[in-house]
């Protein structure tokens, strides 16, 4: 599945080195309202090729051929099980690592991440998530 939220800014929001994991977020609202954030979360992260900030954002895994021209142009083993290519209005990029996943909810700017491990599984009713393949 393709992730695509063609009017949003996405920002990385959190890169931790010694977990290889990556967080963006998309809040919708910088007057501190509640409203929909959507956040996608990252795990396994070996190579990482993308702008801090993303207006319009689209995800997809990488097909052979997309993965093999990364592979050649940025020396890096992108194979299409764990290549995942990152589009937006200002910039293209891409990533190494595991499945994306993505989860939305309505929350303010400054309540807690919506990929809180040590909540219960699956999240409440308020939150719909999915996965990029």
């Amino acid at each position: 599945m393709k992730f695509r939220e063609p009017d949003r800014l996405f920002k990385i929001w959190e890169y931790t080195v010694s977990h290889q994991t990556l967080l963006l977020r998309s809040d919708t609202d910088v007057k501190m309202k509640p409203g929909p954030r959507i956040e996608i979360y990252v795990g396994g992260v070996q190579t990482l090729f993308m702008n801090s900030m993303m207006y319009g954002l689209t995800i997809w895994r990488a097909n052979e051929h997309e993965a093999a021209d990364i592979s050649a142009r940025h020396g890096v083993n992108a194979d299409a099980t764990v290549t995942y290519k990152l589009s937006s209005s200002n910039t293209e990029g891409f990533l190494v690592s595991g499945r994306p996943s993505w989860r939305k909810a309505e929350r303010g700017i400054d309540e807690p991440t919506l990929f809180d491990f040590s909540q219960p599984w699956p999240p409440g009713a308020d939150v719909t998530w999915g996965d990029i393949e």
